[in-house]
């Protein structure tokens, strides 16, 4: 019974993972907008994964949250064979990694864009980030607590 049960969470932790890393390959941080009709200034955008040197943390993130999904993944494959829960335990960390990394992101994102007084807002990469890391980081410490070793 608790085999399946933490089974079940590292299911859950391959899902939350690969969503959040597929949202932030495919979509943006955030976005904004500086345009000024009155000027005939157009000026907008967005900070995604590959947007230069500021897409390198959010290519790391996408990477952590990957790199969860591989673990997810072995857990699920080998169940009998987990020699101990050191790889779940670096899941764990990795998640908790891409959640930090991602509310750092955007609170960067947020200070340098009210700096410059545009209209800003977070897109779907940055939720996907923040609801990725977390609920995969809860998974790994839920499944944890309930797998038992041989």
């Amino acid at each position: 019974m608790s085999e399946n049960r933490s089974l079940t969470f590292f299911v859950g932790a391959l899902i939350t993972s690969a969503v959040g890393a597929i949202l932030l390959l495919a979509t943006d941080l955030g976005g904004f907008n500086g345009s000024n009709y009155y000027l005939g200034v157009y000026l907008w955008g967005g900070i995604g994964s590959f947007s230069g040197v500021y897409g390198i943390p959010i290519l790391l993130t996408a990477f952590l949250l990957l790199y969860c999904m591989a673990i997810s993944i072995l857990v699920l494959k080998f169940p009998e064979k987990i020699p101990d829960k050191k790889y779940i335990k670096y899941g764990l960390y990795a998640a908790a990694a891409a959640f930090i990394l991602t509310i750092i992101n955007g609170a960067i994102f947020a200070i340098v864009a009210t700096d410059e007084e545009w209209w800003w807002w977070f897109d779907a990469g940055f939720y996907g980030g923040v609801i990725g890391g977390l609920l995969t980081a809860v998974f790994y410490y839920m499944g944890e607590k309930e797998v038992v070793l041989p």
